[in-house]
């Protein structure tokens, strides 16, 4: 009895065994081999060709920091995205923390609230707010790309100064002393009309940045990849006026930030493009920053991928753009980007010619692979307002739209979905009939017939 015991529990065992070793070998097998199957309607956990290929073809190693909150479902997607991009490359190093849990790493990094990734390679820093696949992606291409571009902003006519003064203070240490540990942050101090936190954000991104005088010869913006000319207080001369347009026709790109009351000297050049830029300064009554209608504020852009999930951002003192006088060339288009609400008007104007009007503008000619952004304001993008919401983004997509448009990824995003069935007249019809008529009518007729049977 006992010998038939022992065999049977032996035969009852063997497969529990052999059950839990192919279990642990499939779990093994999986996490060495990752994959997944998608059956969500939106395709929501299946990366987009565009992003494996970037993630494949990263050769240099990136560190990921991101910080989410547990609870949230959202921050958890997201972190399983980045989690299989360290999966599909070996150069990806992530690590993912709870603020609130570890306080201490969340303050190394001077991050107060979950949802911010933090990618860094080579002395690059991107750090994101919005967490979604193409920002992920495009942070992974930004911060690793060598020498992305030199910009070069013109010089000579009192404008933005990308090296303008900056210093380097402590005074958030509680002992007043030279520790760059988290607990003494250092603070860097910049002067509030120039442009040094724009000029150290396109380095981060690893764009070269430097300075040209026009007027140093017919070759001053040789080997730029891009001409910035940021809030000019004085004019441009006929002759620099003429090295930007031969730049442009050469394949150039430029960032125009002008000044409402101030005399450019651009005016032939961008009549080329179609478009003149207004002198007096656009009121909003509506929309408006703080308590200054001088200074619209926008948070409902024009859809193009260079606003696409960008924060409000507001203009301090901006002009019109509008066609220029002679009309639109044939070969150009024009793109508008930023538009102020229904009410604004230009200033001294009366109410009646209230309209949305035009701030930023990309346009380009077909003849010429150039493009150029003009917009109607510098100030956003100065050391006063760049931190502030999303005006320094703004800037930075600017640049890399006229630079890297054929570099970054522009994938569609994916969302959970509801199964839905949709049906036409007919077909709603039909299964009305089916159901309601056909299918009780049958199984009453087999009821009868069976009842018949039996009697």
């Amino acid at each position: 009895m006992y010998v038939r015991f022992k065999k049977r529990s032996r035969l009852i065992l063997l497969p529990l065994v052999s059950v839990l070793i192919f279990t642990v070998a499939l779990n093994f097998w999986a996490h060495q081999n990752p994959a997944r199957i998608d059956l969500t309607s939106g395709h929501v956990y299946t990366p987009d060709s565009n992003a494996l290929a970037v993630v494949g073809g990263l050769t240099k190693a990136i560190n990921i920091t991101f910080f989410y909150d547990v609870r949230s479902r959202a921050m958890q997607d997201a972190r399983y995205l980045l989690e299989y991009y360290a999966q599909l490359s070996p150069f990806i190093n992530l690590s993912a923390h709870d603020p609130v849990l570890e306080p201490a790493i969340a303050e190394l990094h001077q991050v107060k609230f979950a949802g911010t990734a933090i990618f860094e390679s080579d002395g690059r820093r991107v750090r994101l707010e919005q967490l979604d696949e193409v920002q992920f992606l495009n942070a992974l291409i930004r911060v690793s790309s060598d020498a992305a571009g030199l910009v070069c902003f013109t010089d000579g006519h009192i404008e933005s100064n990308p090296f303008s003064f900056q210093s380097h203070d402590h005074i958030e240490n509680e002992d007043h002393g030279h520790d760059h540990s988290f607990g003494g942050r250092p603070l860097t101090l910049h002067e509030r009309h120039g442009m040094g936190m724009a000029k150290n954000a396109l380095e981060t991104m690893g764009y070269k940045v430097e300075q040209r005088l026009l007027l140093g010869g017919p070759n001053a913006l040789a080997g730029c990849s891009i001409a910035v000319v940021a809030s000019p207080q004085a004019a441009f001369s006929e002759r620099e006026g003429a090295q930007l347009d031969t730049y442009l026709r050469n394949g150039g790109h430029g960032l125009f930030m002008l000044e409402p009351f101030i005399e450019s000297g651009l005016d032939e050049l961008l009549e080329t493009y179609g478009i003149a830029v207004s002198l007096t300064r656009i009121v909003d009554s509506k929309n408006y920053y703080w308590t200054d209608p001088g200074t619209p504020a926008v948070t409902n852009y024009e859809r193009h991928r260079l606003t696409r999930n960008l924060p409000l951002s507001f203009f301090p003192g901006v002009a019109e753009i509008k066609p220029a006088a002679k009309g639109i060339p044939n070969d150009v288009s024009i793109a508008p980007l930023i538009n102020t609400s229904e009410d604004s008007v230009i200033a001294n104007q009366d109410e009646s010619q209230a309209r949305s009007r035009t701030i930023m503008a990309l346009a380009s000619r077909e003849m010429s692979a150039g493009r150029i952004i003009v917009i109607g304001d510098g100030d956003f993008s100065t050391n006063s307002f760049f931190g502030a919401l999303g005006n320094g983004q703004l800037f930075l997509n600017s640049v890399s739209e006229l630079l890297d448009q054929n570099k970054l990824v522009d994938v569609v995003p994916r969302n959970y979905e509801l199964g839905t069935m949709r049906l036409s007249n007919i077909q709603l019809k039909s299964v009305f009939v089916i159901t309601i008529v056909v299918i009780p009518f049958s199984l009453a007729m087999i009821g009868l017939l069976i009842w018949r049977g039996r009697r």
